[in-house]
């Protein structure tokens, strides 16, 4: 059968894709149809749905994107509108070459063929249209009973309107027609609009414009037994034939006595064999012989075909059993499937060029293509000789089925016969595969473990560790042994692993849902890490999730710090998530499963009875022993022995040795899923108890157990059963802000507050999640149903006759409080102003914020956490209320800020002070030492009345240290008023400034026979060098020793001049302010007012912008002067750093300013940075920002700078990936007329509207005739100008621009032309009066008074005549 363009034939659909569906084809062919070659309305789909993907709105355009994506409908999946083993009649509409994967033609992306069927499939397309198939049939010819394909173009309420693509006629079929006769998915509650069917004409109108259809039975059983046309009998068209003759090349058959057609010997059935010449049979026409005149179909008898049906196998399921109880129908494939091995097949047929016909079943044959007979080179093959010739047997194996012809396609190569697998879906996942090295690349290794099956190992599963040369391990043509990981059917790919700890692994594997059981150990691999949670990766793409305290013990901020991507660890199922079947796992439980079942058994140890233990390991906070005689591993506080021996921590760690054995230790914490215990010093209370007899909750305590002992003994049975003092075991469930909740027996769930854990504060350590822990009830909420436990010794214990001492004794309530008493407790609340602590578990103090610290600290919250310990003193008791005060600071402070009160400050006096907190009325001011705070109103900031008051108030800033005068004092409401004014202080320290002068020339001279030299001063006179008033450096060792040069004191300190050279000298000369009182006036020298001008000058030094920037961090202008600064001073890093900081302090809101940001970084290393790190920030703000804005604003700037060939390439780029932007485009073309390559320029008008859609062509042709305008030939802009208002008159705005670039060539008399044009339009009043106002200032401007006064009377006669014609 040789296939050609324009041939007609009827398929079989063998595998359908999502773009193409393929089709078997008669004798042994197959072919493929692409989406596009459906149906016209699937086509019209696709068109439309191609064009809305393409386009790309603009940013304000996205809500009209929207509403088209959500009106939009889509074209159907061809999965529902087809199904496999379905008949269609189609038409062959190309032939490509040998290999062929995607035609070049095709607007369809085919993707990779998945198999050798879709492979082979390439070669031959073929389309189903009905205006196609259909082709030459006309109205005329719609005789009834014929058989015809069509599709559904609507659905309408009593059936659907069906198009035949034959001109002038339309169908229609009623639901009732419509019945199922083939497959399920044509039923019709699932047709979809352009689905295919075939239908046969039921009745033809009068007018012949509509023609009713059915899909009965009829479409498949109905015979074509006239013929009205030579057009109706086409392929699929059942017919009785009559026999003339057969030849080796099949039977010769004549059809309706005016065709004549051959029944190939593959497709004659048994009874067609039998049939002589004369007789008549049934036969299908499935395809047209092409070129033959008249016409000549070749047909089939086969059943299968005959009914339009799979063909199906009848087989037997019981073995020597007859009765018809044991037959199973199948189809084809699954009786038979790929990689069947056939023992004894016998050849039927020869045919010496192709290739061999073999016996398989009873009526059954397989096709062994000439190049599948043997491994060896076959050129040919004999009927009668040979190792091929008919009747000989052979053992052959099933390669793939030809599904129309009902033919199996089979191999007696001796190399497919001794391979594994043939295809993907036969290799088992978990499997130990060995494979040969094919390739090793960038992506992967690419290993061949059977013929045709290919695998692939990914970089992350080349090794245990990450292999930086993997090409030294993995040499090409080299074995490896590997396991399968991955299979994957649907994309043909088998994924495999290298890893040692995959392949040596010993525990069941999980490669589906149904394969995950709780408690089940098995490894995984680590696929994601996240800030909590490992995403791990079983078998088949199964993944499970390990969180944070799931996967380590160790304290860590990110689990990337222990973990990395690709590493395998054992892990052990927890849990799995209903809704997601998302399998959770641990690695702690894993590990200690292990430990487990490997160490010693625990259940010797008894927690009444004392145990001992030998120093294993000594670890920070505890320490590791080792119980004797069972071996079991135990922690130990390193406080609490430390604690009993009477010795500090430091102390231990250097007396205790490993190997050393502790007596006398008690079993606090036992877990037995864990491994591990935790023990605890036994007090010489309890020994004492021990001796007495009384053993508390031990069983094994000799003498007679009193009520209380038993009651206590015995576990509750309810709520009810609970009693204060009560000794219970439990289990921690969770965790939670202020201790752990544990469960307790019956279903009872207690708390235990982290004020409970221990008799020491300093060694609290929540119990871990799972731990049996031994507690206390100390309270009982009958009406809440809620208890409360403690684990403190002192509790566990109080039944003893001596009690427990605690360093952190209980707090029952604030009845029990004193003022000045020392308190410990765990933080509970960072507030904005307070602290909150925890005393107990009912009583919380409050520490204010000025009761933190003794001196002042700005950033305070960040020294706190939840569950933080701190120390204290209670400064007030409210009974009443249980409201309690705390204070954090020293007793000195505080005795000096309680010393200090209203009285002892005056009107006028100066002070210092902190600036607390900042109002828009002023600034409130702490005064130092003090616990007063005193305002200071804006009106008294500054001397300068034309300075406004809220600017030098935004100048300061909470934390600044400020010298202030006291203005007033209101001794009723205890109120201080203070003023900042300069003014106040300026007088009075230039005299204490003179009064000082005299004082330092004073010592300076009494220095030279003084032996008690100051040091600072001494400092001065070796170094030899001073300054005077006006920064000049003076020489004074040159000068005689005897002769010592008076200090110059500088003139009145700025009060925030860190950077003054004079700073330090003066600093210099207060060192000993202790032992001079006059000396100590020197560090309330004049701090002159910079806010008043700050707001008015140019910044001038680092403090400067540091102090605007603290006001205006969003500011943009302010980080860029910044920079420009730091450039000024070639400090190029400290430049890119402050950038940086800039991006970091920049709100992520304030969109435009973190842009400018990016665009200074950019412009700072276009000018002084390499191409490595330009390409750098690059990249970053690419991602940082709207990517294409930061394309092409680089292309320009590296145009700005004269690097022409950098922009251009730069300029490429942008336009290779914004291709349908038009800014871009005339970006480059501006970058080309401005480097005077015109050519080159306009070359990119022709290929900008390629790229870009319709609506933006107009917008770049105008943009680039402004450029022939500004930068080209003005000629050349005029002519586009006009093409433009010549096609889109309507468009004043663009009239309105060619006017402007007619006017930049001050050209009046074209610019009269144009105005003239305009306003001979038909046009509203006011875009008139547009076009008259700009005509006249142009004639003002480049014309004369005599056109000016000829405009105006032209608008005057304009507006009459439109008023009149409005009349």
């Amino acid at each position: 059968m040789k296939m050609s363009p324009g041939m007609r034939v009827i398929a079989q659909i063998a595998a359908i894709g999502p773009f193409s569906i393929v089709l078997s084809l008669p004798h042994k062919l197959f072919g493929y149809v692409p989406i596009d070659k459906i149906s016209n309305h699937i086509s019209n789909l696709l068109k439309e749905s191609n064009d809305h993907g393409n386009s790309s709105l603009d940013e304000d355009d996205t809500s009209e994107r929207d509403d088209l994506s959500s009106t939009h409908e889509s074209p159907p999946e061809l999965e529902e509108i087809f199904s496999v083993g379905q008949y269609v009649r189609a038409i062959v509409s190309a032939i490509h070459p040998q290999g062929t994967i995607q035609p070049s033609d095709s607007a369809i992306p085919l993707g990779r063929p998945k198999s050798e069927v879709e492979k082979e499939s390439r070669r031959v397309e073929l389309s189903l249209l009905p205006h196609e198939v259909n082709a030459g049939i006309s109205v005329k010819d719609l005789a009834k009973g014929m058989v015809l394909p069509a599709y559904v173009s609507s659905v309408e309420d009593h059936g659907y309107t069906i198009d035949f693509g034959i001109s002038g006629v339309t169908g229609f079929l009623a639901f009732k027609d419509a019945e199922n006769v083939q497959h399920q998915q044509e039923s019709p509650s699932r047709r979809k609009i352009g689905s295919v069917i075939n239908v046969r004409v039921k009745k033809m109108e009068d007018t012949g414009r509509l023609c009713t259809v059915s899909m009965d039975i009829k479409v498949v059983t109905g015979e074509l037994a006239h013929l009205t046309s030579t057009s109706a009998v086409h392929p699929g068209t059942l017919v009785k034939v009559l026999v003339t003759g057969s030849s080796s090349a099949g039977v010769n058959v004549q059809i309706l006595g005016a065709f004549e057609g051959t029944i190939h010997p593959l497709h004659l059935s048994r009874d067609a064999m039998m049939a002589k010449p004369g007789d008549k049979i049934r036969a299908r026409i499935i395809w047209e012989v092409p070129g033959s005149d008249p016409k000549r179909f070749a047909l089939s008898t086969l059943p299968h075909i005959l009914n339009l049906q799979p063909r199906r196998l009848i087989t037997s399921n019981i073995q020597d059993d007859d009765s018809d109880a044991g037959l199973e129908e199948k189809s084809i494939e699954n009786a038979y499937p790929i990689s069947t091995f056939l023992d004894n097949v016998k050849v039927m047929s020869v045919d010496s060029d192709r290739g061999l016909y073999v016996g398989v079943a009873d009526g059954l044959l397989g096709s062994v293509h000439i190049s599948d007979v043997s491994d060896e080179h076959v050129p040919s093959l004999s009927a009668s000789s040979g190792p091929y010739k008919s009747g000989t047997v052979h053992r052959a194996r099933v390669i793939g089925f030809y599904p129309f012809d009902g033919v199996l396609k089979c191999s007696m190569k001796e190399s497919i016969l001794q391979q594994k697998w043939l295809r993907v879906e036969e290799v088992q996942v978990g499997e130990t595969v060995k494979g040969t090295i094919n390739s090793l690349t960038d992506r992967g290794l690419f290993v061949s473990i059977s013929g045709s099956v290919h695998a692939v190992i990914w970089p992350n599963h080349y090794a245990d560790i990450h292999l930086k040369h993997p090409e030294r391990k993995f040499k090409i043509g080299n074995s490896i042994k590997c396991r399968v990981l991955v299979v994957e059917p649907a994309k043909n790919r088998i994924c495999l692993t290298a890893k040692r700890t995959l392949l040596e692994s010993t525990l069941p594997i999980i490669s589906s849902v149904d394969d995950v059981q709780r408690g089940m150990i098995t490894h995984a691999v680590i696929f994601k890490i996240s800030e909590r949670i490992l995403t791990v990766e079983f078998y088949n793409n199964v993944k499970g999730i390990i969180p944070l305290k799931e996967a380590t013990e160790t304290f860590t901020q990110t689990l990337d710090q222990q973990f990395h991507v690709g590493q395998a660890v054992k892990v052990q199922i927890i849990d799995i998530k209903s809704e997601t079947s998302l399998p959770v796992a641990s690695i702690l439980k894993a590990t200690r499963s292990e430990e487990v079942q490997q160490g010693a058994d625990m259940s010797n140890i008894d927690p009444s009875q004392p145990v001992c233990g030998i120093v294993h390991d000594i670890h920070q906070d505890n320490v590791v022993l080792k119980l004797t005689p069972t071996n079991v591993t135990a922690l130990l506080s390193i406080r609490s022995l430390a604690r009993s021996r009477q010795i500090t921590v430091e102390q231990l760690r250097i007396t205790l040795v490993v190997g050393d054995k502790i007596d006398n230790l008690t079993v606090a914490v036992k877990n037995e899923e864990k491994g591990i215990v935790i023990v605890n010093i036994k007090s010489k209370s309890n020994e004492e108890r021990d001796k007495k007899g009384i053993k508390g909750l031990d069983k094994t305590a000799k003498g007679p157990e009193n009520e209380e002992q038993k009651s206590q003994r015995r576990q509750p049975g309810s709520f009810e059963d609970l009693k204060i003092g009560q000794i219970l075991w439990g289990t921690v469930s969770k965790h939670t802000s202020r201790g752990a909740i544990v469960k307790m027996p019956t279903r009872l769930f207690a708390k235990l507050h982290m004020t409970e854990i221990s008799d020491d504060y300093s060694s609290v350590i929540l119990p871990p999640i799972g731990d049996s822990v031994k507690v206390a009830i100390i309270a009982i909420d009958t009406a809440n149903k809620s208890i409360q436990v403690s684990t403190r010794a002192s509790q566990l214990y109080s039944q003893s006759e001596g009690q427990i001492s605690a360093p952190d004794p209980r707090i029952s309530d604030a009845e029990t409080l004193k003022i000045g008493q020392s308190v410990r407790g765990f933080v509970t609340n960072v507030a904005e102003q307070d602290l909150f602590i925890a005393l107990s578990p009912t009583l919380d103090a409050r520490v204010q914020r000025r009761e933190l610290f003794d001196e002042y600290v700005k950033d305070w919250r960040s020294r706190f956490s939840v569950n933080q310990l701190v120390q204290g003193r209670i400064l007030s008791v409210d009974r009443d209320k249980g409201q309690v005060e705390v204070t954090l600071r020293s007793r000195d402070a505080q005795r000096i800020l309680e010393s200090k009160k209203l009285s002892d400050y005056t009107v006028g006096q100066r002070v210092d002070g902190v600036i607390k907190r900042i109002e828009e009325y002023g600034a409130f001011i702490q005064i130092k030492d003090t616990r007063i705070t005193s305002l200071c109103h804006k009106s008294e900031l500054t001397d300068d009345a034309n300075a406004a008051p809220d600017e030098v108030l935004a100048s300061l800033q909470v934390g600044d240290f400020v010298r202030a005068l006291i203005v007033s004092i209101d001794q009723e409401n205890g109120r201080i008023s203070l003023s900042l004014k300069p003014s106040h202080f300026f007088q009075e320290d230039l005299m204490e400034e003179e009064e000082d002068r005299m004082v330092v020339d004073h010592n300076v001279e009494s220095s030279a026979t003084d032996d008690d030299v100051d040091s600072e001063d001494e400092d001065i006179v070796l170094d030899g060098i001073s300054e005077t008033e006006n920064g000049e450096q003076v020489d004074t060792a040159s000068k005689p020793s005897g002769s010592v040069p008076t200090l110059v004191v500088p003139t009145p300190l700025r009060w925030d001049a860190g950077q003054d050279d004079n700073a330090g000298s003066v600093e210099g000369m207060s060192s000993d302010e202790e032992e001079s009182p006059k000396k100590k006036k020197r560090k309330h020298m004049i701090q002159q007012d910079l806010t008043v001008d700050l707001h008015t000058r140019t910044p001038q030094s680092t403090n400067d912008f540091e102090r605007l920037l603290l006001s205006s961090p969003n500011s943009s202008y302010l980080w860029l002067q910044f920079m420009a600064f730091q450039l000024q001073l070639s400090e190029i890093e400290k430049a890119r750093e402050i950038g940086r900081r800039a991006l970091r302090a920049v709100n992520f809101r304030e969109e435009q300013e973190r842009l400018n940001v990016w665009i200074g970084l950019l412009n700072l290393e276009v000018t002084y940075g390499t191409d490595t790190t330009l390409d750098a920030v690059f990249k970053d703000a690419a991602r940082a920002n709207d990517s294409k804005t930061i394309h092409w604003r680089l292309a320009v700037m590296l145009d700005d700078s004269q690097r022409h060939e950098r922009a251009e390439e730069q300029f490429k780029k942008t336009c290779k990936k914004f291709g349908t932007s038009s800014k871009v485009w005339t970006l480059f073309a501006e970058h080309y007329f401005k480097r005077s390559m015109p050519d080159e320029a306009r070359q990119l008008l022709q290929r900008s509207l390629l790229s870009l859609e319709k609506r933006k062509h107009l917008k770049t042709i105008s943009k680039f005739a402004q450029s022939e305008y500004r930068m080209g030939e003005p000629e050349r802009g005029r002519t586009i100008f006009e093409g433009i208002i010549d096609t889109h008159p309507k468009r004043l705005d663009l009239w309105n621009i060619y006017i402007d670039m007619e006017a930049g060539q001050n050209d009046i008399q074209r610019i009269r032309n144009i105005c003239d044009r305009a306003l001979g339009m038909k046009l509203s009043k006011k875009k008139a009066k547009f076009f008259f106002k700009k005509w006249l200032e142009l004639e003002k401007k480049l014309g004369d008074a005599t056109s000016a006064d000829k405009v105006i009377k032209r608008a005057i006669e304009w507006t009459q005549n439109s008023g009149s014609s409005a009349t």
